[in-house]
């Protein structure tokens, strides 16, 4: 095949998807300096004849050999005989239809160390006592093997120098602390994606030069018995992605998915622990008997655990922690011990939490100044003088150069006209954020009182006769008034302004608002009438002042609404000037007491309010209503004597 290009200095050489149907015996004598043979996605290509190119290798210099894709499913078992002596230390069979392979196939390489057989339909894997004596790396992954290969012939290993075992994505079920017997070399061994339910007790006890497990992806897991991880050796454990449950265990109850006080016990030299998607205790204490143990590690991986809470104490006891990663739960806030005295932190990732403030109490000083790596992106800040402290820090240190993605990442969430900016963007002083001290105030406006009060004594003494013919006099004139005039000045717009949470709005704009109408009065309503451009605040206080008559429909979601409650403010204010009457209170939902305002019970104490009903009193509650609205204001009584 390659005659023609003698005295070439080709060191790899690819076949791949050409429809090559045979291999003459002497295709690679010219190939002198071939290393790297592949051939992949020859489905056309025969296997059996294969074999005789091999002897026209160099066979002291071929060191990779791939067959890849070609859809064999079954190797000859004297397929690489004439490779005998050769110095070759890879071999790839990925993407075949193998469903048995036996190590004796592997019989004349005596120095290969890496076998790789991903993605076949591996069942059994028969293994001799000379196929796999050189080997240190095996990769089965993707295939339907359903029990850990048997490494061993009575106690001698079949895989002496063994120390990579990949085994993801099988069909395992079941392991046994005999199922690694013989494997003492193993230092790393990848479970990941495959079907167990539970692990039992020492499975791994017999690795006993085990540095890195991982058991991830494993969603039928359910059980972990108390023991399953005993290794002393241990160093990097990998448990994600199994949205195993940790938090359904009740106070001063043995757990039947795990034991809290032993999950971790056996792993003094652990050093990296990853638990991301599963699901850990929401109890304070069960996070500390868990994690105790874990007193050497140097990083954690709890992204996405379902933490709402960070127990106190914990990670001071973690003294050679670097990396704790915490981003992708619900945390909003803890206890300001809770980082003190973490010295050795390098890298916090707290990302996609419930963060709003960070301020002094959040983190010591000199822990933000030591960490390398901040990452508080997707958090909804709070741009409130409560979060001056933590940007005052920002600028005077090199903290912006710690946070990641800083500034693009970090931006305000409340209030409403901040929504969206930068927290660069926002910049609170030591002057705007400094609360009124009253003291002053208040004693001025004492003195002014008493004096007040003093001159109008005085007066009221010397003048009793003629304040209370006026008073008589006003009395009069008011009457008549009230008898020949309505109260409704021609400068109100609108005959009433609702009041409401927008949790109500599908009520309050399809049954209140569409009767009302119907009944000819005008309303006035938030998301039609106010003015485009004005601020919130000012449309609210506006639109108040042009009604006749303002409605407040109450319920659960009013009382826990800040802006309602501020919009109840106005109401009352209302009421003081006007009277009773100035309001027509509905009550759409009976509030719980745990939702109940001091002002809102200040007003249900002294106001009448009508309550939703139906059926037969659907019809009494809407007249209740339309008579509200055009009562006319009561005046507040005077006594005249």
């Amino acid at each position: 095949m390659f005659r023609n290009i003698s005295g070439n200095h080709i060191r790899i050489l690819i076949f791949r998807n050409n429809s090559i149907k045979t291999i003459t015996s002497d295709a690679f004598v010219t190939l002198n300096h071939l290393e790297r043979l592949q051939i992949s996605v020859e489905m056309d290509l025969d296997i059996s004849g294969i074999s005789k190119s091999f002897n026209s290798l160099n066979k002291s210099l071929i060191d990779v050999l791939r067959f890849e894709g070609n859809d064999w499913n079954l190797l000859p078992t004297n397929i690489f005989d004439p490779l005998t002596g050769s110095n070759l230390s890879k071999i790839s069979l990925n993407g075949n239809n193998l469903a048995d392979v036996d190590t004796a196939v592997f019989r004349p390489f005596y120095r290969v160390k890496k076998v790789y057989c991903r993605r076949n339909k591996v069942v059994n894997i028969i293994i001799d006592e000379v196929g796999f004596r050189t080997v240190e790396h095996l990769d089965l992954t993707s295939n339907n093997i359903h029990s850990i290969p048997n490494f061993c012939n009575e106690e001698k290993s079949l895989a002496p120098r063994l120390r990579v075992l990949t085994l993801n994505d099988n069909a395992l079920r079941f392991l046994e602390p005999i199922s690694f017997k013989c494997l003492d070399r193993l230092e790393e061994l990848l479970l990941d994606s495959n079907r167990f339910t539970s692990l039992g007790n020492n499975v791994f006890t017999y690795l006993t030069n085990l540095k890195r497990l991982t058991i991830n992806t494993a969603h039928r897991l359910t059980r972990l018995s108390p023991s399953v991880f005993n290794s002393s050796s241990l160093e990097k454990l990998q448990f994600a992605q199994n949205g195993f449950i940790f938090d359904k265990c009740r106070h001063g109850v043995a757990c039947k998915r795990y034991n809290v006080d032993t999950i971790f016990r056996f792993l003094p030299n652990l050093v990296d622990l990853d638990l991301t998607k599963n699901f850990l205790p929401d109890k304070i204490e069960f996070l500390l008997r868990m994690f105790s143990p874990l007193v050497k590690l140097h990083k954690l991986n709890l992204h996405s655990a379902s933490l709402d809470k960070l127990p106190e104490n914990l990670f001071q006891k973690m003294q050679h922690l670097e990396i704790l990663i915490l981003g992708g739960n619900k945390l909003a806030k803890w206890n300001q011990n809770t980082f003190a005295n973490v010295t050795s932190l390098r890298a916090l990732n707290l990302q996609g939490n419930k963060i709003n403030i960070i301020n002094k109490t959040s983190f010591p000083l000199n822990l933000l100044l030591s960490l390398e790596k901040l990452d508080l992106t997707s958090n909804p800040f709070w741009c409130t003088c409560d979060l001056m402290w933590f940007l005052d820090t920002i600028w005077k240190t090199n903290l912006s150069k710690t946070l990641i993605n800083w500034p693009t990442r970090y931006a305000c969430s409340y209030p409403n006209e901040l929504k969206h900016r930068w927290l660069i963007n926002y910049r609170p002083t030591i002057e705007s954020c400094t609360p009124w001290d009253p003291t002053d105030t208040i004693i001025v406006f004492v003195f002014s009182g008493v004096l007040l009060v003093v001159v109008l004594v005085t007066i009221i003494l010397k003048c009793q006769t003629n304040i209370r013919n006026a008073l008589y006099l006003i009395h009069l004139h008011r009457y008549k008034r009230r008898t020949r005039l309505s109260d409704l000045p021609a400068n109100y717009e609108f005959d009433a302004f609702i009041v409401y949470c927008d949790a109500d709005r599908h009520w309050v704009h399809g049954e209140l608002l569409k009767r009302l109408e119907d009944m000819n009065f005008k309303i006035c309503v938030h998301y039609r009438d106010f003015e485009a451009g004005q601020p919130i605040t000012s449309n609210i206080e506006n639109f108040m002042n042009k009604s006749w008559k303002i409605i407040v429909v109450m319920s659960n979601n009013f009382a826990k609404s800040e802006w309602c409650q501020w919009e109840l403010c106005l109401v009352q204010e209302r009421r003081r000037r006007k009277g009773t009457n100035a309001m027509v209170l509905i009550m759409r939902q009976q509030i719980d007491s745990k939702h109940m305002t001091s002002p809102l019970r200040t007003l249900l104490y002294t106001t009448p309010y009508l309550t939703c009903k139906s059926g037969l009193g659907q019809t009494i509650f809407w007249k209740a209503v339309i008579q509200g609205i055009k009562k006319t204001y009561s005046d507040p009584p005077i006594a005249v004597s």
